[in-house]
Order: structure tokens, then C-alpha cells, then sequence
């Protein structure tokens, strides 16, 4: 559907560089490091007078996050929970870096993923206790296996057990689903703890590529140091901040790095960096964009991050876009991959406003031979939409299709693209059948944009009940898009269906005056 367009664009940045909440999924090539997530807010971080407050927290308890994510501090041992779990961890983990062994006991656990790390700490409490209780371990929801087994492998790695750490290779190696639940910090521990035993552990997204948003991951992640079970524990800790902010439970998110940020030097780059990116989630503005050139970090690997949240931050900043390409033009590329993926960036956002020229211009100015050379279906995707906005269509869908087969298949929303794209021009309607419905199945049924492109073909078929049955359900699915409002119309309208027809026609005319097809609608009533 031509009116997703933009959507899909914005949301394809983020699913390739989304963090999964319950685990980093390779097959889709996750980041853990670049999480961005779309915020419904955009408050002033700076001024912390308009961030949203939370039903399970108290004021007083907003005042002394406040405190903690500006940097003070000072006597969070003497710190009251009052019902919030946040402010009883900083205290367990003040009492950790004193060595002092003791359970986090608390009944302030709100989310599930609070639960699960509360018995991950208190199975390295009793560890700390001489008295290991694996029966914690057990406790730990399925959904966070892979907290508990983390646990298990690094306690059978200090005590030195090669059996047990043996037992465990067979349970994690060939186990898909299982390594599907690991983020890349995760796996490079895995990774590090079975090599040390020289044990194999072969895994294709363990890998120094840098020719992918994975692959830099991997590579970065591996300087992640976990040295002892304290370390571990920060990592599940950093792992909580990122659920926080799944949640919107920004100010415990963003308390929780800058605790980490201020007691645990190690890996202090990867809080900061992250901590960053989250206040430019929640408030891109020219005051982030400063923090993110003054990012000074000595390991390389980060660079790209750093270049991509800047670029991302400015645009969501309305950062003019000359300035952009200037920024673009300065910076120092390590390869065509990453020089591809930050001027798509830039392509993108002129696109977004309505640029169609300038962006395709623009992308082969800077990067045809990456184009040509690529193997990247997302980027070949972007590159197709920008030739069929200027009418390239054969050769738009040319390299679109060719995104299609070096994926094979594997996204969904590109399917529904080029088959709308067929539909819509009245062409290849029975290969574009096939098409949509593998997309339909691969998104699980839950795509209001692919549901309505396999209903209009059906409409284009004259096929008016399978045409009705799918439209319908993306009108429940998307009842404010103009676009899929207008195919209900039609539908209606072909039925004889007079008056269902002019009460959609009349929400669009009443509700979208941007629609593309607006003066169409009108001239139907």
C-alpha cells in the first residue's frame, strides 16, 4: 500500500536495530548496542518537568530518580523504596560492590522481567553465601531462560567444573530456539567460556563482518568484559534498563544506566552510549546532539553507532537537511557497507519530504557502486522504492526483486510492496496473489497494510467477499488509515451498499484532507 510507504521506511530502521525485549533474535538481525524505539512522548529530558509519571510510583520516588539520573548519588544505601523496585536494586547493588552478601529482598516487583532478575541476583547472593540454591534458577520465567542459563554456565566457569560446563554446550549448541533468546553480549560470554575449554561453539552470527548492523554488534560486543559474577550481574542489570524503556518506565531506565555508568568503569562506554541514545529517543534536540559529538571513545566499533544516532537524532531534530549532507560528506567511512547505510539515512529524509529526485540523486552520487555491489536487501529495497517514486518502475522492480531473492522471501512488508505495486497497475495479479499471501502468513495475520493489499487484489479480481473479508479486518486493525478507509468505501459502493460507502467517505473527508486521493473521494459524493 503506497500509503504505508513512510511507515514501513521509519519502522524498517528500527527492526533491523530494534533490541527484542526478550531477547536478541538472530534470524532478524538484531542490535543490542543501537535500540532505538519510537517514543509516544517528546519531553524535555533537561528540565524533568514534563516526563510522564507512572500509576505504581509515588512523587516522592519521581524527586529521587531525578536525583539519581543527574548524577547524585550520595546515600543511596539510606534510600526508602516506597514501592518502587528500582530504588531497592540500587541499594542490593550498592551492597554488591562492597562485597557484602545479602538477598534483594523486595515485594516491589511490578513486570515480569523484575521478578526474573530478583532471582538472578539472589542465586549469586547464595553463591556469595556458600550456599548455591539452583532452585532460583528454576524460577526464572521460560521467557527469560536465558538469564538462568547465563547463571549456571558462568558459575560452573568459576568454579572451574569443566563437567558441568560440558553438560551445558550440549544443552545450548544446536538448540535454536534457546539461542534465539540471547542478545550478542550474551553469546560472545557463551562464546568466550566454551573457546576457553576449547569447546566449539560455531555460530554464523558470531562473526568480525562489519558489513552488517549484526555483524558490528558482535564485534563490538565482544569487548564487553564480564570478569566475575558481579559483572554479570551489571550486564542482566543493563539488560533491566532496556525493559524499563520498553515499559515507558523512562526515569527507572535511565536511573538504572546512570548508576551503572558511575559505578562500574568497565564497561562504562556501553551505559553512557546507551543512556544517550535513550534521552535522544525521548528529546532530540540540539542539546543531544552536543552529548553525541562530545561521545569520545577509544574503542573504533563504536563510531558507526555514534555517526548513526547523530545522523537519526538530527533528522528526528529537523536538523536542515543541507547541514546533513555536509555533516554526511565529512565523515570518515571504514567501508561501503557503512557508508551505504548512513546515506540511506539522509535518502530517506529527503524522501520523507517529498524530495523524490534529490533522494535518488543523492544516494547515487554518493554510494551507486555500493548500490551495485550490495547484497544488503534492505538497503536494495530503499534504493527500489526512490526509482519507483521517479518512475523507474522496471528498474525499481528489478531491485526490489532482487532484494526479494537474496532474502528470500524474509520480509514480509517487501513482498506486500512490490505485489501492491503489481496491484495497483492492474499487472502479474495471480503472482501477485502468491506473493501476498506468504506475506499475510509471515506476519502472522497482523498486518493491517498487507491485509488490506491482499484484499484490494481480490477487489481487482472481482472477488468482492475475499475482498470485503481481508479489508475488513485491516479496518479493524487500522480504522484511522485513509487509505484502507477508502477500500472499505469502494467495496461498499460495488455492493450497492450505499450508505456504509458515504459514512466512510465522509470520515475521510471529515478526518483526512491529506489523503493523496482526497479530491477522488470527493468526487464519489
Amino acid at each position: 500500500m503506497t500509503k504505508f510507504i513512510i511507515y514501513y521506511l521509519n519502522f524498517i530502521f528500527f527492526l533491523i536495530l530494534n533490541v527484542d525485549a526478550f531477547g536478541a533474535q538472530l534470524q532478524n538481525n538484531n542490535n543490542q548496542i543501537l535500540s532505538s524505539i519510537y517514543a509516544e512522548y517528546n519531553n524535555d529530558y533537561l528540565t524533568w518537568k514534563t516526563l510522564p509519571r507512572y500509576t505504581d510510583n509515588f512523587e516522592n520516588n519521581n524527586s529521587i530518580l531525578n536525583k539519581i539520573i543527574t548524577d547524585n548519588q550520595e546515600h543511596i544505601d539510606k534510600l526508602e523504596s516506597n514501592n518502587n523496585f528500582t530504588l531497592d536494586l540500587l541499594k542490593y547493588l550498592n551492597l554488591v560492590k562492597k562485597d557484602k552478601c545479602q538477598t534483594l529482598d523486595t515485594k516491589n516487583t511490578y513486570y515480569l522481567f523484575e521478578e526474573s532478575l530478583k532471582n538472578s541476583l539472589n542465586f549469586w547472593s547464595s553463591y556469595c553465601l556458600n550456599d548455591i540454591k539452583f532452585n532460583l534458577l528454576k524460577t526464572i520465567d521460560e521467557r527469560f531462560k536465558n538469564i538462568s542459563v547465563i547463571n549456571n554456565l558462568y558459575l560452573q566457569f568459576i568454579k572451574e567444573n569443566l563437567l558441568g560446563i560440558k553438560n551445558l554446550h550440549k544443552t545450548i549448541k544446536n538448540d535454536k530456539k534457546l539461542l534465539s533468546q540471547f542478545n550478542t553480549k550474551e553469546l560472545n560470554l557463551i562464546y568466550k567460556v566454551f573457546s576457553s575449554n576449547e569447546l566449539d561453539f560455531s555460530l554464523e552470527a558470531l562473526t568480525d563482518d562489519s558489513n552488517s548492523i549484526n555483524g558490528l554488534t558482535f564485534l563490538l560486543d565482544k569487548n564487553f568484559l564480564i570478569e566475575d559474577y558481579k559483572d554479570l550481574l551489571y550486564m542482566q542489570v543493563y539488560q533491566t534498563s532496556i525493559y524499563y524503556f520498553y515499559a515507558k518506565e523512562y526515569k527507572n531506565s535511565l536511573a538504572l544506566l546512570s548508576y551503572l555508568i558511575n559505578n562500574n568503569s568497565k564497561n562504562k562506554n556501553f551505559y553512557i552510549y546507551k543512556k544517550i541514545s535513550f534521552m535522544a529517543e525521548l528529546n532530540p534536540n540540539e542539546k543531544i546532539l552536543d552529548l553525541i559529538i562530545d561521545l569520545d571513545f577509544k574503542n573504533t566499533n563504536f563510531q558507526f553507532f555514534i555517526d548513526y544516532l547523530f545522523l537519526n537524532t538530527a533528522i528526528r531534530s529537523n536538523y536542515d537537511i543541507e547541514l546533513l549532507i555536509n555533516h554526511f560528506n565529512s565523515l570518515p567511512f571504514e567501508n561501503e557497507w557503512q557508508t551505504l547505510e548512513l546515506g540511506m539515512l539522509i535518502a530517506m529524509e529527503l524522501y520523507s519530504q517529498n524530495k523524490n529526485l534529490e533522494a535518488l540523486n543523492f544516494i547515487e552520487k554518493c554510494c551507486i557502486k555500493n548500490l551495485d555491489n550490495s547484497n544488503d536487501p534492505i538497503h536494495l529495497f530503499r534504493y527500489g522504492i526512490l526509482l519507483e517514486r521517479n518512475d523507474k518502475i522496471k528498474i525499481s522492480e528489478n531491485i526490489i526483486q532482487k532484494s526479494i531473492d537474496i532474502s528470500d522471501g524474509g520480509y514480509p512488508f517487501i513482498l506486500n510492496y512490490l505485489a501492491y505495486l503489481w496491484v495497483d497497475n492492474d499487472r502479474n495479479l495471480d503472482s501477485a496473489e502468491k506473493m501476498l499471501i506468504q506475506a499475510v502468513e509471515d506476519s502472522d495475520f497482523q498486518d493491517g497494510a498487507i491485509l488490506d493489499s491482499l484484499g484490494w487484489l481480490y477487489f481487482k479480481k472481482n472477488q468482492m467477499d475475499l475482498a470485503e473479508k481481508w479489508i475488513s479486518q485491516a479496518y479493524k486493525m487500522e480504522p484511522s488509515e485513509p487509505e484502507i478507509i477508502d477500500h472499505l468505501s469502494q467495496i461498499y459502493l460495488k455492493q450497492g451498499r450505499y450508505k456504509e460507502s458515504s459514512f466512510l467517505d465522509n470520515k475521510i473527508l471529515l478526518f483526512h484532507k491529506d489523503y493523496f486521493k482526497f479530491n477522488e473521494v470527493l468526487i464519489r459524493n
